[in-house]
């Protein structure tokens, strides 16, 4: 488990299911993303398989908020690099809950796992979860042009990072 000032993480588990496909089934947490659960049973089998390499979380005050992860790219997980990603409910967005979160998960990622590196990627329209990278100190690397389709436009795609040297010098500031 993870607490921060306002929040807990913790690993995901089979009695999750229901807030896990409420989270994955609402049209405007899938709005940017390709990942919706069309039933239960779909989420089940989700929570069920998850790799070894994704240490996945999910995030509560008082009630079930969203999930965070970090999905750790080669094995063995010291050294290695690892992807973050982060879907909240919307009645969550724009309180700051993602950005505590993710920083939370930051650390974890640098100070447990010991990972080199960790990435994100966004749709550049979608500029609050840019601005949630931003805040979490993580620097663009790299913006690939009309790289997805979105609502039937080819939109560009922008990838974020942190290196484990970067994180623990800004941890000394």
């Amino acid at each position: 488990m993870i607490q921060t000032e306002r929040l807990l993480l913790r690993g995901i588990c089979e009695d999750d299911a229901a807030d896990v496909y409420n989270l994955f089934s609402n049209p405007k947490v899938m709005y940017f993303l390709d990942l919706p659960h069309p039933d239960i049973e779909y989420t089940r089998r989700y929570i069920q398989n998850r790799p070894r390499t994704r240490c996945e979380f999910v995030v509560l005050s008082k009630v079930f908020m969203g999930i965070v992860e970090l999905n750790v790219e080669f094995e063995p997980i010291i050294d290695s690099r690892a992807d973050l990603s982060y879907y909240f409910l919307p009645e969550f967005w724009h309180k700051g809950y993602a950005t505590e979160a993710i920083k939370a998960l930051i650390k974890f990622g640098f100070e447990v796992l010991k990972v080199n590196k960790i990435t994100s990627g966004l749709l550049k329209c979608n500029s609050a979860s840019e601005n949630v990278m931003i805040r979490c100190n993580m620097q663009k690397e790299a913006e690939f042009k009309q790289h997805t389709r979105f609502n039937g436009e080819w939109v560009n795609r922008v990838e974020y990072a942190i290196l484990k040297d970067e994180y623990l010098e800004q941890k000394r500031e």
